[in-house]
């Protein structure tokens, strides 16, 4: 018979679960949402303040005086990131900040391309965006505020951390992901018109979507343009929804004049006329349609509306005592704070060290290091690089100064260093923590990323003994990571090694929309780098049905042994491993029994049945059959009845490596029953009864 060349794992899982992934943008703009949810939790308070605010617009448009008039609005920049590109340099930011002041005053140079149609109406709005100067405590700013959060990963109100007062700035969070999967949003004065409003009062944003220079695009520059609008009382050009392209849209209204009705565009096609009408205003900026470069005259008249209203304190924004009070008309130049970080403090003998200056406040001018125990010892380069020849934790500190002053930061035993040797190099390595001490002596180590929860060991649970590694999932924040890391492994003596390990995991009910995920990585120099060798989902990590309250095992049932093929780390002689946690919406997790050996490796078909399970089984409803691969293989799976009548057969044919998904539906397994579930990878085959009510 023929066999699989390496593991696999294989899991039966009873229902489908939805990932939200950072990168992907479901939707340019969620602000309809965001205003609906206020709308809901605060629906008298948010009726009167529209019904209000649109009665002061209408006043605005009779009484407006035609002398030209301009708007200065102080902006604070707050910079959600976990050290990663969505820190984004202060370049970006004044880029994105320039502009927006372009484009509120009609001096975009593609304002040359607008249609004829509309050329005639396209307006100098007359708002300038300044970067503050001094803080809400009167200190000196650059206007970016930069703070460091996992929250970044899935961003919402719950992230909009250090609200500065919005009656003096226009506040701005610039997120690596935002938990609706949209590129940004904003909320409308009259949303957040009361104190309720006042801590979720501003812009939310990707990073990618800020500016046209770093990791934003001229074609996606204009994203902050629209948020803004928003912020200043307008709608999307087809009305308050977030549905363009439906002809139902040209019903709707955007409370302006001289915008066309339109069924909303994502394309840019010029010649549009989707609601009858002899042209839509495709290229405004509140269209998705990414060719934007104009608001019209009635729009304007909307904006300056909200911003001379006391709706969300709005009026205030631009008066002079707020300017001098946010300072963004001096040339004040702050004292640079101090910062900086490793690109991996952790490292080998004799290794490089990469420092990043990560100052804020200000441009520094000088930078001078202290690197004790390292070569060199001191520096003036911005971003240095240093070798340390001897084993141990060092300090490290920095000074950098500019014609204003200077400041300084050390960092206690910041920079980590291994020997090249492995910590241990017995035959085997088998730890059931029940003696273990996480300290430099045993070499684990405690990464506490975000400092929130950490892994540590507990009393409470094991699979051996009474003890194992724990993670208080159930109260960690949203987005955080931990992790813990073995010592350093030598596997020249063996032959075919695998790492194994018991986990427990019960996924919280109620929840599900921000998943959990871990991963298994090793590295070979000295945790430099990473390379991942197992990531678990939220439903492939679950060994037992979802809990409604914190999870702790209490059998040896509620675990589920794993193992990871090492083949190819045979002769390799200092190999660590890392198991790193995100958190989501979930519940508790353990880990139990990690172990290195050889000589009791499990035949494949033993490997198999290990892994295989039915989960939960009973099933109610669909179930799903997971397996992953590690090489391409050719996959089949069968339904048999207890009569012995196959009642589905698929082949899958030959299956890349990864993680696949087969559904079993309830077209399927329409009788209530047994059912022997067999699964074929490369011809070797694993059966399992599965109950289905």
């Amino acid at each position: 018979m023929k066999t699989i060349a390496k593991y696999f794992t294989i899991t039966i899982l009873a229902s489908l679960t939805s990932f939200y992934v950072n990168a992907q943008v479901k939707t340019p703009c969620s602000t309809d949402d965001a205003n609906k949810r206020m709308e809901t939790l605060y629906p008298n308070e948010v009726r009167n303040a529209k019904e209000l605010l649109e009665a002061e617009t209408i006043a605005f448009s009779e009484n407006r005086s035609s002398s030209a008039v301009i708007y200065t609005i102080p902006v604070v920049f707050h910079i959600l990131h976990t050290y990663g590109t969505e820190n984004i340099s202060d370049a970006q930011i004044e880029d994105a900040v320039n502009i927006l002041t372009r484009d509120y005053n009609k001096q975009n140079a593609d304002t040359a391309n607008i249609v004829s149609a509309f050329q005639g109406i396209a307006a100098n709005v007359g708002i300038v965006f300044k970067l503050a100067k001094l803080d809400p405590q009167g200190n000196c700013t650059n206007g970016i505020d930069r703070i460091y959060t996992p929250l970044t990963n899935i961003a919402d109100d719950d992230a909009k951390l250090n609200v500065w007062d919005r009656s003096k700035y226009l506040n701005i969070w610039v997120a690596k992901g935002i938990a609706s999967g949209a590129a940004g949003y904003s909320m409308y004065p009259s949303s957040v018109a009361t104190s309720f409003g006042a801590a979720v009062d501003g812009i939310m944003i990707l990073h990618n979507y800020v500016g046209s220079i770093g990791t934003g695009s001229t074609s996606r520059s204009r994203a902050l343009t629209h948020e803004v609008g928003h912020w200043l009382n307008l709608a999307h050009l087809w009305g308050s929804s977030n549905t363009p392209g439906v002809t139902t849209n040209c019903s709707l209204t955007d409370n302006v004049s001289d915008t066309p009705p339109t069924i909303g565009w994502t394309s840019c096609n010029l010649n549009g006329a989707s609601c009858g009408s002899p042209i839509d205003n495709v290229q405004n900026y509140m269209e998705y349609s990414y060719c934007s470069n104009m608001f019209t005259n009635g729009q304007k008249t909307r904006l300056l509306a909200a911003l001379t209203s006391n709706t969300a304190s709005r009026n205030n924004l631009w008066k002079t005592a707020n300017l001098t009070a946010t300072g963004v008309n001096t040339n004040t130049v702050c004292i640079p704070d101090a910062d900086f970080y490793a690109a991996s403090p952790q490292v080998c003998v004799n290794s490089n060290v990469n420092f990043i200056d990560n100052t804020t406040l200000a441009a520094a001018t000088s930078w001078s290091w202290s690197f004790p125990g390292g070569s060199p010892s001191t520096s003036a380069s911005q971003s240095p690089t240093v070798q340390y020849a001897a084993p141990g934790t060092y300090s490290v500190s920095l000074t950098v100064g500019n014609s204003s002053g200077s400041n300084s930061i050390t960092k206690n035993s910041y920079v980590v260093v291994l020997p090249s040797t492995a910590d241990i190099t017995i035959p085997s390595f088998t730890e059931s923590f029940e003696s273990l001490s996480i300290n430099a002596a045993s070499n684990w180590s405690i990464n506490n990323v975000d400092g929130g929860n950490a892994w540590f060991i507990t009393s409470t649970a094991g699979y051996t003994g009474s003890k194992s590694m724990k993670l208080n999932n159930i109260t960690s924040s949203v987005g955080s990571t931990d992790e813990f890391i073995t010592p350093s492994m030598d596997l020249t003596q063996f032959a075919n090694p695998r790492l194994y390990y018991r986990v427990a995991y019960a996924s919280l009910t109620g929840t599900g929309n921000q998943p959990n995920s871990l991963q298994i990585l090793s590295s070979v120099d000295c945790g430099q780098t990473w390379g991942a060798r197992r990531t678990y989902s939220e439903t492939t990590l679950a060994t037992v049905a979802a809990q409604n309250s914190a999870f702790t095992p209490t059998t040896p049932s509620q675990w589920r042994q794993d193992n990871i093929n090492l083949s190819l780390f045979a002769g390799y002689s200092n190999i660590q491993f890392k198991f790193k946690f995100e958190s989501g919406e979930g519940n508790n997790v353990y880990i139990d029994d990690i172990n290195i050996d050889h000589t009791t490796a499990l035949t494949e078909t033993e490997s198999l049945k290990n892994n295989f399970r039915i989960f939960p089984n009973p099933a109610l409803n669909d179930a799903v059959v997971y397996f992953s691969t590690e090489e391409t293989s050719k996959v089949s799976v069968k339904v048999i009845d207890v009569l012995g009548k196959t009642v589905y057969s698929k082949s899958m044919g030959d299956l890349n490596a990864g993680n696949h998904n087969i559904i079993l539906n309830k077209e399927i397994l329409n009788t209530a029953g047994v059912y022997f579930v067999q699964l074929s990878i490369n011809d070797l085959l694993v059966t399992q009864k599965l109950i289905f009510n």
